[in-house]
């Protein structure tokens, strides 16, 4: 792709290496990793600044229009034509402060935070597993306390201490991150409310 000519809607795609029709954690999960192989303040050739500049256009178009759902040809045309009109050109100085910001500043940036993606089956995972945990330990020691004859047999109260406490920080961890998994559930609710609106304002 030649970098110094304007992008079209396919060059969105693929500067970020993902199918069209790609989903948006799919899209951000692509824009962290690239904003991280080339922004400047990591990337020292000649041709990073701009490659990161594209690559979040890209991404800020991508995620603020429709694009995984069954739209025409034309809504998709009319949605970009409507972009490059009257916003590509901020979103292009946007991309254009973060490439002259530090890495470490430019991971506080708003764009950078919105490239987390928490996995809901990995927070359920984990959730199943803090329960198994204290459950088996409250079990297998009420257990082995009533099967033991001799105080020899009777098990660690120590070590079912740790394991119970094992067991609670996964609960606890877990806990949080279905909080976040949660709330970022409700912003992609409103952000495809957002889009609707706009691609319905478009037509």
């Amino acid at each position: 792709m030649n970098l110094y000519r304007n992008m079209n809607l396919r060059d969105y795609y693929s500067i970020l290496g993902v199918r069209q029709g790609a989903t948006d954690d799919e899209i951000r999960k692509a824009y962290r990793s690239k904003a991280m192989e080339f922004h400047p303040d990591r990337n020292h050739s000649e041709g990073a600044p701009e490659m990161f500049i594209r690559i979040t256009e890209a991404y800020e178009y991508l995620t603020s229009h429709p694009h995984s759902r069954n739209i025409t040809r034309d809504e998709a045309e009319r949605n970009y034509r409507a972009w490059v009109d009257y916003r590509q050109a901020e979103a292009r100085k946007r991309a254009e402060a973060y490439a002259r910001a530090s890495y470490s500043t430019f991971k506080k940036s708003p764009i950078y935070k919105s490239t987390t993606v928490i996995d809901g089956a990995m927070v359920f995972l984990g959730l199943a597993l803090g329960v198994a945990v204290i459950f088996m330990t409250v079990f297998g020691y009420g257990y082995r306390m009533r099967m033991a004859t001799t105080p020899r047999e009777e098990p660690s109260l120590s070590l079912a201490f740790v394991t119970l406490t094992v067991g609670l920080i996964y609960m606890i961890v877990s806990g949080l991150y279905l909080s976040a998994w949660i709330a970022q559930q409700k912003r992609k609710k409103q952000i495809k409310n957002v889009r609707e609106s706009k691609n319905q304002e478009s037509v």
